[in-house]
Parts: structure tokens; C-alpha cells; sequence
């Protein structure tokens, strides 16, 4: 049986495998992880140049979902539902840092990491959502609380890659 502890070490194992799709696919990039708290906001920086004169490109927040690409067509219409606070989130740090914000979401099933930006550099939303009440759980292995969540619409989305990053149990 597989408890919430173990599903949340699969959804950070598959994050990290995640991170590194991210630098394979932004040549001369770095990565700097913010998420080592549960208080982070964002899950890392994506940086360019040598460490000594590193520059932040974008800000960045990672989904494991466990949902597959074609579901999320079919079923879903093609709408990413993350918790609206994200977005807020993401927008708030472009502004701060002067950099884009981007969701970058793996979908476990069928090993798709798909980037999504939500926001410019001068924190100005750039995605296609809408805001819903909604049902939903607090938190992995948490309670059903009624919450606000934003359906991101994938237009713009780009596939990073289509292979499995991390099986799933």
C-alpha cells in the first residue's frame, strides 16, 4: 500500500528528474533550487552564464501530475488546474526579480514535461486562465478544503520532452 510519505518522495524524485530535463533542454543554464522548504514559493531559478557572473532567466514551478497528455485533452480540455496562490505567486516573483515565471509540469503517465509561461518579466500574466472555486485537496494526503484554482489553458504550451522522466508505483 502506498502511504502519502511515499507518494511525496516519488513526486520529489520525479521533480528533480524534472529539473534536469529542464537544464538538458536550456543550454549554458544553471539551476538554483528554492524549494528545499515547504514555505518556498517557486521550485528554482533558471540562471545563465558562469557561477562567478550568473544571471536569472526565469522563475520556475514544478507539477507532477498524474495524469496522462492525452487525458488532459480529452478529459480536462486541455486546462491545467493548479492552486490559484501559484499563479499569484509566480506573477509576484517576476515582478520582484524582473524575470518571466514559467509552470513546468510533468504529467507521470505517459513521461510528457510540458512549460507553460505564466507570467513576463514585468509580472504581467501572459497564459490563458480562468479562476474557480473548487474542491480539492489541501495538500498531498491532506483534507478536502473549497479553494480557488486557476485552469491554465496549454495554448503556448511547448513539450520539453516525451520520454518517461521517473517511473511511477
Amino acid at each position: 500500500m502506498t502511504t502519502t510519505l511515499d507518494k511525496r518522495k516519488q513526486m520529489d524524485a520525479a521533480a528533480k528528474e524534472v529539473v534536469k530535463v529542464i537544464l538538458r533542454n536550456s543550454p549554458n543554464c544553471g539551476w538554483i533550487d528554492t524549494g528545499g522548504s515547504s514555505f518556498a514559493r517557486i521550485d528554482g531559478l533558471l540562471c545563465t552564464g558562469n557561477p562567478s557572473n550568473r544571471q536569472l532567466a526565469a522563475a520556475i514551478e514544478i507539477k507532477c501530475r498524474n495524469i496522462s497528455i492525452s487525458d488532459l485533452f480529452t478529459k480536462y480540455n486541455g486546462e491545467l488546474m493548479v492552486d490559484a496562490s501559484k499563479v499569484d505567486a509566480l506573477k509576484s516573483i517576476s515582478v520582484m526579480l524582473c524575470v518571466p515565471s514559467f509552470l513546468v509540469c510533468y504529467l507521470m503517465p505517459s513521461g510528457t514535461v510540458l512549460k507553460t509561461q505564466i507570467a513576463n518579466d514585468k509580472g504581467e500574466l501572459v497564459c490563458n486562465k480562468r479562476n474557480e472555486s473548487t474542491a480539492a485537496p489541501a495538500g498531498m494526503g491532506r483534507e478536502v478544503v473549497v479553494k480557488e484554482a486557476a485552469y491554465i489553458k496549454l495554448d503556448g504550451t511547448t513539450i520539453i520532452t516525451t520520454e518517461e522522466v521517473c517511473k511511477t508505483v
